[in-house]
């Protein structure tokens, strides 16, 4: 009786596992008969080239339009647009940047002319040091005065 009662169930069991695994197969043989975005277009394409519509032709007829609020005509020239102009995107640039910087204080009250000059050319950078940063205009310039 027990064993019977365990087969009954066990038997239902079965069908609903069955069931369950024949819904699931005929999704999964639905998904693999789906036609793709590039089928779907191609569908879409020949529809339209069957019934003698050309979308963009017709969008372009609306920018032409008085009738048409600007603001519509506007939105049809922006949606062309993005078929032939690629929109721009933004860049994230991060950097770290370091370096020094030599800050002097002077009293020029104190100081007589030949000791400005001394202290002027004492402070004047070597430009070599610093080439990969000039341009070569510039470093012809600097070239010129030497």
């Amino acid at each position: 009786m027990k064993a019977e009662k365990d087969m009954e169930k066990a038997e239902k069991e079965l069908v609903s596992v069955e069931k369950k695994l024949d819904i699931k197969q005929q999704f999964l043989s639905a998904m693999n008969n789906a036609p793709t975005p590039a089928q779907q277009r191609k569908a879409l394409l020949a529809l339209f080239a069957e019934k003698g519509i050309n979308p963009i032709e017709e969008l372009m007829n609306f920018t032409s339009d008085d009738e048409v609020p600007l603001k519509e005509r506007i939105s049809i020239w922006k949606e062309l647009a993005s078929y032939t102009q690629p929109k721009l995107k933004s860049v994230d640039i991060s950097a770290t940047v370091s370096g020094e910087m030599k800050v002097v204080t002077m009293d020029f009250s104190k100081l007589t002319q030949d000791q400005l000059m001394k202290q002027a050319d004492a402070d004047i950078v070597d430009l070599d040091d610093y080439n990969e940063f000039i341009s070569e205009e510039d470093k012809n310039d600097v070239e010129g005065l030497t």
